[in-house]
C-alpha cells in the first residue's frame, strides 16, 4: 500500500514510519525540513518536506496514493492557542482537501483521547458514543477535538476517514524521556491524591497495531479508542515508566482539589510576571493526568480487530533493555 504519513518527525510518526515499512508498505513520510529526518533509511521510505498548507502542490505530490496518515500536531500546552489552531484544525483542513483533490481513499487521523475526558463528569470505561465535551478552557484538547470533526465531516463514498484515538501514549522517546523524567530527578514532578487512580495508556507498539488494522478497515467517519487493554493505576503505571527509564520516582503528592486552582495562580504568574520558560504545572495539564481516565476498546476490536498485542511489562522492558544497549546508566 502507498501511504503518505505526516509528522514523522514525532514520537508517533516516527515509531509508524518504522513499523509500516518493516511491514512492507511503501510509505512518502513528511518532515518539516530535511534536518529534522531522525529515522534510519529504509527501501520503503522517502522523505519530502513539501507544505502542508499548500493545498494545490501536496494534492499533485499525492496522486497515486492510497492512504493518508495524518500525525502531524502541535503538542505544546502552554501560551498556544495560536500554534494549535494553526496546525491541529487548519492544516488538517488543508491535509484533508489535498488528499481529496489526489484521490486518496482513506485518511486516517491520529486524535488524542483526551477528547472525550469532561471535566464535570465521570471519565471511566468511555465508549466513542459518548458526546463529546466542551472543551475550550483545554486548548490542546479542544483543538484535536476540532480536528476529528474535520475529518469525521470529510467523510465519503470517495474517501473514508477514521479518527484513531489513543489513550496516553508511552514508549521509547516518550513525553518521559523528552521532559517527565528530568523533571522528576529534579524532584519538580510529583503525584496528585498519591496517583492512586485508574488511567488507560496505549504503548507505541500498540498504537502501530492499531494503525495496522485500520489500514485494512473498511469503516468510514468512526472514531475508535485504543489503549493497552485493562487499565492501571496512575501511579503504578507512571513509576514503573520512570524506573524503565533509569528516572527517580517521585514521592511528594498534592490533594486534587488543590491542584487546578494551584495551576490557575502559576498561570497567572507567567503570564503577568517576567518569569523564564513555562509554568511548572497548568490547568490543562491538571486536566489531563490529575483525575480517573480509562477508554473502552470494545469498538475497536469489534469493527477493526483490534487487539493489544504487547503487555505493558513487556513494554518497559523493552524501553529499559534500549537504554541499556545504548550504554546508559
Amino acid at each position: 500500500m502507498n501511504i503518505f504519513l505526516t509528522g514523522a518527525s514525532g514520537f508517533v510518526g516516527s515509531h509508524l514510519a518504522k513499523s509500516l515499512s518493516a511491514a512492507g508498505h511503501e510509505v512518502l513520510c513528511h518532515f518539516r525540513t530535511p534536518q529534522a529526518t531522525n529515522i534510519e533509511p529504509h527501501p520503503n521510505l522517502t522523505i519530502w518536506s513539501g507544505n502542508l498548507n499548500d493545498v494545490d502542490s501536496l494534492s499533485k505530490r499525492l496522486l497515486g496514493f492510497d492512504t493518508a496518515i495524518h500525525c502531524a500536531a502541535e503538542m505544546k500546552l502552554w501560551n498556544s492557542e495560536k500554534a494549535l489552531l494553526e496546525t491541529n484544525v487548519l492544516m488538517t483542513q488543508h491535509v484533508l482537501e489535498a488528499a481529496r483533490k489526489a484521490g486518496i481513499k482513506q485518511f486516517i487521523y491520529m486524535s488524542d483521547a483526551s477528547i472525550a475526558k469532561n471535566p464535570l463528569d465521570q471519565n471511566l470505561n468511555v465508549a466513542e458514543s459518548r458526546a463529546l465535551p466542551l472543551l475550550k478552557n483545554f486548548p490542546y484538547s479542544h483543538s484535536k477535538s476540532e480536528a476529528e470533526r474535520l475529518v469525521l465531516d470529510a467523510g465519503n463514498e470517495m474517501l473514508r476517514t477514521i479518527s484513531l484515538r489513543p489513550a496516553s501514549i508511552w514508549g521509547k522517546g516518550d513525553v518521559v524521556d523528552r521532559s517527565l523524567g528530568r523533571a522528576a530527578d529534579l524532584n519538580k514532578f510529583g503525584w496528585f491524591d498519591q496517583g492512586d487512580y485508574p488511567f488507560s495508556t496505549c504503548y507505541i507498539r500498540n498504537l502501530c497495531e492499531a494503525v495496522k488494522k485500520a489500514l485494512l478497515s473498511d469503516a468510514n467517519q468512526a472514531s475508535f479508542f485504543i489503549s493497552d487493554g485493562p487499565p492501571m493505576h496512575f501511579r503504578q503505571w507512571m513509576s514503573m515508566r520512570l524506573k524503565a527509564g533509569h528516572y527517580k520516582v517521585p514521592t511528594l503528592s498534592i490533594p486534587r482539589f488543590f491542584a487546578k486552582p494551584l495551576a490557575r495562580f502559576t498561570e497567572n504568574g507567567w503570564k503577568y510576571l517576567p518569569l523564564r520558560g513555562e509554568p511548572p504545572l497548568i490547568r490543562e495539564m491538571v486536566h489531563l493526568v490529575a483525575h480517573p481516565f480509562t477508554v473502552s476498546i470494545q469498538r475497536a476490536k469489534e469493527q477493526l480487530g483490534y487487539e493489544p498485542l504487547y503487555a505493558i511489562e513487556a513494554g518497559m522492558l523493552e524501553i529499559e533493555g534500549c537504554r541499556s544497549l545504548r550504554g546508559l546508566p
